[in-house]
């Protein structure tokens, strides 16, 4: 899996400039099904090297980091759960899933990134495959789009965070690009629930 970083003092992808928070456009988007490339295996506790301001840990899939937001990072820690999405055979990230909130009496929220060549005819939405087919769990709201991506996201609520931590098998982020053609990304639920207990502890310090 490849990841992004966000710069030293920048937000991250959840907050509501969430914009900033992208160092490279995103390619333009293939109706082609990717899959997750392998993760990169790091320590659940290592800070990023040489960097004081935002820190990183993995959870099998699932990437909880954790930034100081403001000028200079002396702002309050803001910490979200990620997965970057790569097309098979290919290292450019696609796109990128982000659970998050904007600080610690707020709610969580699910935002995603996409490429820019995208239509508003429908919305995005979060699907799982069942037994009785391929229902939407959520849908998302299109917020904005910048050079780097188009951002959409929805909150969750206790309902929604209990239907994703029980998944096991991956989740398909659904939109329609330029053309009006349906592009499905799966993105991984393994470690999931790991990086969810991850991030509620951090959420939830301090409240």
């Amino acid at each position: 899996m490849t990841h992004w970083k966000t710069a030293a003092g920048v937000v991250l992808l959840t907050l509501s400039t969430a914009g900033a928070a992208l160092a490279q456009n995103l390619p333009a988007a293939s109706p082609a099904t990717p899959q997750a490339a392998s993760p990169v295996t790091k320590s659940a506790s290592s800070p990023i090297a040489g960097d004081p301001i935002q820190t990183t840990a993995t959870y099998g899939d699932w990437v909880m980091r954790c930034a100081h937001t403001g000028d200079g990072g002396t702002g309050p820690q803001t910490c979200e759960i990620v997965q970057t999405l790569v097309l098979q055979g290919q290292t450019q990230p696609v796109a990128q899933v982000a659970i998050g909130s904007i600080d610690k009496s707020s709610a969580l929220r699910l935002t995603v990134v996409v490429p820019t060549a995208i239509s508003f005819s429908r919305q995005a939405s979060i699907a799982g495959a069942t037994a009785t087919g391929t229902p939407s769990l959520f849908d998302l709201t299109w917020r904005r789009c910048l050079p780097s991506g188009c951002f959409a996201d929805t909150s969750l609520n206790a309902e929604a965070l209990k239907m994703l931590r029980a998944r096991t098998e991956p989740a398909d982020l659904i939109f329609r690009d330029a053309g009006e053609r349906d592009v499905t990304l799966p993105f991984s639920m393994r470690g999931f629930p790991q990086s969810l207990d991850a991030l509620l502890k951090e959420t939830s310090a301090g409240k």
